[in-house]
């Protein structure tokens, strides 16, 4: 007997409906493996204070533009 526990495949049954019961396990496994890679790639990256920072600077929200001047919609325009 496995210690794994079946997973709960309700959740992608919901997202993916019509599929086969070894097509969300496959889809069940791709997922874990995807989340585990991201988790693996974050903890590299944040154990590396040069990298981290570099991470944050990549992932940092630029401030939003904000409009100085006027500016006309097509509409508005003398070509329309």
């Amino acid at each position: 007997m496995s210690d794994t526990p079946a997973p709960d495949l309700a959740r992608l049954k919901q997202l993916f409906p019509g599929r086969s019961d070894a097509e969300y396990a496959s889809l069940d496994a791709w997922y874990a493996g995807y989340a585990a890679l991201i988790l693996r790639m974050y903890e590299r990256i944040a154990n590396d204070p040069t990298a981290y920072a570099e991470f944050l600077a990549l992932t940092n929200r630029p401030s939003r533009p904000s409009m100085t001047g006027k500016v006309d919609s097509p509409k508005q325009t003398e070509n329309s």
